[in-house]
């Protein structure tokens, strides 16, 4: 697939999960627009975690957040239904090898085994409740989705290094 290609598919790509919730195609959200927020989220948790003495590389955070999610640029945004019937990381990985291009930060997303990884996975969660909370407020029930993520957030901020950024973290979701 041509980079173009898969730059207009991410841009155009509507998140599936958001549609079947009741938003329409109009007002959802892409697979760009989510992939953007979750890697200025991840810089700034980084900032937060050097702040707090971790060593991260916010710009290495960042870039696996923003190249989270490209492989649904082949593949589209499974939802939850089919994601628990295939093996979306294997499909995953084989449409990163498709294109040529994030191969690499898409397996150490997957494998969290860095603390830049287990960044952009916080980031990833926490770009879809802040979102959740914009269509919760235009009228939209997402609770669903809103209380699968904030359990998970809850469950990384109650581990290390994440501790340490739990208040800020919590602050931009509108829990103290």
């Amino acid at each position: 697939m041509q980079l173009e290609r898969l730059l207009t598919a991410c841009k155009n790509l509507a998140r599936t999960g958001w549609m079947q919730r009741g938003v329409p195609p109009s007002m959802a959200e892409t697979v760009s627009s989510h992939s953007f927020e979750a890697s200025v989220l991840a810089y700034a948790i980084s900032l937060k975690l050097r702040e707090k003495g971790v060593e991260v590389n916010p710009d290495h955070a960042a870039v696996i957040a923003l190249f989270h999610d490209v492989g649904e640029s082949v593949l589209g945004d499974l939802p939850k239904w089919a994601s628990s019937r295939v093996d979306k990381s294997q499909a995953e990985l084989e449409a990163y090898r498709e294109l040529g291009i994030g191969e690499e930060l898409f397996k150490e997303y997957k494998e969290r085994n860095t603390v830049e990884a287990k960044v952009a996975r916080l980031s990833d969660r926490l770009s879809t409740i802040v979102q959740a909370n914009r269509y919760a407020k235009l009228g939209f029930d997402v609770r669903e989705i809103a209380e699968s993520y904030l359990k998970e957030i809850n469950e990384m901020l109650s581990s290390h290094p994440f501790d340490l950024v739990k208040d800020f973290v919590q602050s931009l979701i509108g829990v103290q």
